[in-house]
């Protein structure tokens, strides 16, 4: 399944026939009473809660987490403060970025495109990790052949580790592999990069 791109403003999604399942994870119990509180309106969420400091294995479709991306194979999508908390958070893994202050309907209707592959950002901060206009500017190097099947499987929505453990190789050849990208790119974190390639023509989202 090829990843989309939905910078989310005010539409809702529809329901999905199956209920997903949510985990709530935050380090701060109000929070994740809260957070389990609001979702739990929705007839199509079955919402569960854990601290990131006792996180093993969660069966759970995807996770909303308030800070940092917990390292499990389960889609996040992540509530920040502003645009570097952004970036950090996608940077970290992250397959959604969305306000603190979202509206309840946003985030059910993030986790629900988070849960199907694809990248999510709030368009409060689309403008500011999406700002660097590059129409110009060539390729100081091209991809390697490698480099482009990473970023094709970053762009289905996989991890730095999923894509490890497709192409049978180590987190740490994955990561020098996405320094590579980034730089050849001129992008900041892997959505950018993404959005690049796109807007290239070396990938088709």
């Amino acid at each position: 399944m090829r990843a989309h791109f939905a910078f989310t403003s005010n539409a809702v999604a529809s329901p999905a026939a199956d209920v997903l399942r949510v985990v709530v994870v935050s380090s701060a119990p109000l929070v994740r009473s809260g957070l389990r509180t609001i979702l739990g309106v929705f007839d199509d969420l079955d919402v569960t809660e854990a601290d990131p400091t006792r996180l093993r294995v969660l069966n759970a479709d995807v996770m909303i987490c308030d800070g940092t991306v917990p390292d499990v194979d389960v889609p996040a999508l992540v509530l920040v403060c502003d645009g570097t908390g952004a970036a950090d958070a996608l940077a970290s893994g992250a397959r959604g970025v969305l306000a603190r202050t979202a509206a309840p309907r946003r985030m059910h209707a993030a986790l629900h495109a988070v849960a199907e592959a694809e990248i999510v950002i709030d368009d409060i901060f689309a403008d500011e990790l999406l700002r660097h206009p590059r129409a110009e500017v060539r390729m100081i190097e091209p991809l390697t052949a490698r480099e482009r099947e990473v970023l094709r499987l970053l762009a289905s929505g996989l991890t730095n580790k999923e894509i490890a453990q497709r192409l049978g190789v180590t987190g740490h050849t994955i990561k020098f592999h996405m320094n590579g990208i980034l730089g050849k790119l001129g992008a900041a974190t892997r959505t950018e990069a993404v959005v690049e390639a796109a807007r290239r023509g070396i990938i088709a989202v």
